[in-house]
């Protein structure tokens, strides 16, 4: 006679499924690998301590960056014109800095493109947050086209970036 997993509090009996133990298996390992990406802001050393501490964008990133360097790409707000450099991506994000300060005061969406880069899909974006420097405006921006080459662009590069 085959017996069938109970619950502890009813006493019935029913069969577990293959499928619910693979999901709550990844739903485990999903949560493992997000906690082990983007720790608890709790837990990130800020080199303050108590109520001095201040959240910053970087604490409040959802997904792991990846740095670049001497990437360009073009920026446009579909007046102004730029050449930036891309300091970080992520699959939904990116970041660009030295670009002058009259782009995008009143633009809700950027245009991206690189005209070097061919793998760079034409990225439409968001700004999030800025700051200015003396080499510039850095802006943190979402993307709200996350293409299917976006993806293999931003797997490439960190595959790349690993090695």
């Amino acid at each position: 006679m085959v017996s069938h997993p109970t619950t502890e509090s009813s006493g019935r009996r029913f069969p577990v499924p293959s499928l619910l133990k693979l999901l709550r298996a990844i739903r485990g390992l999903l949560t493992r690998s997000t906690d082990t990406l983007a720790p608890d802001r709790d837990q990130v050393d800020h080199g303050v301590s108590g109520n001095d501490r201040h959240l910053t964008a970087a604490d409040q990133r959802r997904y792991p960056r990846i740095n670049l360097t001497e990437t360009t790409v073009q920026v446009t707000d579909g007046c102004l014109f730029a050449t930036a450099l891309v300091d970080n991506i992520s699959l939904c994000g990116i970041c660009l800095r030295n670009l002058p300060e009259q782009l995008y005061r009143s633009a809700r969406q950027l245009t991206v493109f690189s005209n070097d880069n061919p793998s760079i899909p034409i990225l439409h974006i968001q700004p999030k947050w800025e700051s200015t420097g003396w080499d510039g405006k850095t802006i943190g921006a979402s993307i709200l086209n996350t293409s299917e080459t976006w993806k293999l662009f931003f797997v490439h590069t960190a595959g790349r970036m690993e090695a």
